[in-house]
């Protein structure tokens, strides 16, 4: 079958949309499906080049979207061009290709609107939800339900949801709150994030490689690490990070990405000169700075939709053999519990941060072990490939 993908971000673009669509690609293509995949010019890599893409896998079709700054208004101009662009591209594809299955992945918001207008084009529509906007929006106080904007978007949102054929979530919970809207449960269905072998390996292999990380970032080997790798955004709510910086001086800590709060965070964490910003780094890198770090910290804003979220890095922090402080509930929090991988602290809250720091240094070696005993339970349950198959065994049964 032609299975057409449509997203925003793809390899090399960054993060866990991307991740999981390259997943599920590879997936179709190891069955014999052919796979063409509709998306945006990557946002954090200006010098890449078309021409340069791999060949002889899916058929990767890019749109020519601005790069630029990652606030919020130039995120939502750089999606609305996308979906501008994108939209009679698809209807283009669709007609002269033959698609069986469309998956459109949102958010971006105007991704899974695109659904509506591809219905008629395809045999099957699937719209992936891996965030529900507009909550997100209104849960973090950035706009009321009676402005005109919300009510726009819960027009589209329902629309978006009667049009698709499946939607497909990463968590339960969405399933509730999509369904809680009227929509038939038979239409829902989840298959959550997970953990890449390949960066598994990665991971694995760098863990007990703290000097040698630390020797190719300029880490000194008597620095107390802590580091942030992810998002950047206002779902993380990382100024709890930036106040621990302020209050402890002799600890060094690293957030290492870019979103639409970083530049809030550069400006408020002026003259905390133990802070430091790196720009996003090749995936690749990524498990040298887990292995460069004494502890991983991971949080969520303190807003009821972040409950029940599961953060794509919790599976990496959980495998990486270094403790954790995590300010989570729900399903991530669990993971951690479960894996006994560091100390759970309440969201949006500085002080216990500050604690959780203080304790795993003084009595360090015992929580790295329970980190490195713990992450059996993240292998078991949460490897990103098996989760794939049953993700195509869904599609392939698509009648």
């Amino acid at each position: 079958m032609k299975v057409l993908i449509i997203t925003q971000h793809y390899p090399p673009d960054l993060g866990a949309s991307a991740f999981r669509l390259k997943a599920l690609s590879n997936e179709l293509i190891k069955r014999g499906h052919e796979v063409v995949v509709l998306t945006a010019t990557p946002n954090r890599y200006s010098s890449f080049k078309v021409s340069e893409e791999e060949k002889g896998k899916e058929q990767i079709i890019r749109i020519n979207v601005k790069s630029g700054n990652n606030s919020a208004l130039a995120q939502i101009l750089r999606q609305l061009n996308f979906y501008l662009k994108m939209k009679s591209k698809a209807k283009k594809i669709c007609r002269s290709n033959n698609v069986d299955i469309a998956i459109v992945s949102s958010p971006p918001f105007f991704i899974g609107m695109s659904g509506i207008s591809l219905k008629k084009k395809v045999k099957h529509l699937v719209v992936e939800i891996r965030d529900l906007w507009p909550d997100t929006i209104v849960e973090l106080g950035k706009a009321k339900e009676s402005n005109p904007v919300i009510k726009v978007m819960r027009h589209y949102e329902m629309k978006m949801y009667k049009t698709a054929e499946k939607i497909v979530t990463v968590l339960p919970f969405m399933n509730e709150r999509i369904s809680s809207r009227g929509i038939p449960e038979d239409k829902l269905v989840t298959f959550s994030n997970g953990l890449d072998s390949y960066l598994l390996e990665e991971i694995s292999k760098w863990s007990d490689k703290k000097a040698d990380a630390r020797k190719f970032l300029s880490i000194d080997d008597n620095e107390f690490v802590v580091s942030y790798v992810g998002n950047v955004g206002l779902g993380q709510n990382l100024e709890v990070f930036v106040n621990a910086a302020k209050a402890l001086k002799d600890v060094k800590f690293i957030i290492v990405g870019d979103g639409s709060d970083k530049e809030r965070l550069l400006s408020i964490s002026k003259g905390i000169n133990n802070l430091h910003f790196v720009p996003p780094v090749p995936r690749e890198h990524v498990p040298i700075y887990y292995a460069a770090s004494d502890i991983l910290f991971i949080h969520l804003a303190n807003a009821k939709l972040f409950s029940d979220s599961l953060p794509s890095k919790t599976f990496e922090y959980a495998v990486a053999n270094r403790p954790v402080i995590y300010g989570l509930d729900g399903l991530s929090a669990e993971i951690f519990d479960k894996s006994k991988s560091g100390i759970r602290v309440h969201r949006e809250n500085t002080d216990e941060i500050i604690e959780a720091i203080k304790k795993i240094r003084s009595n360090y070696e015992a929580y790295q072990k329970n980190a490195i005993d713990g992450k059996d339970y993240v292998i078991k349950n949460y490897l990103r490939e098996e989760i794939m198959k049953r993700y195509v065994d869904f599609l392939e049964n698509l009648k």
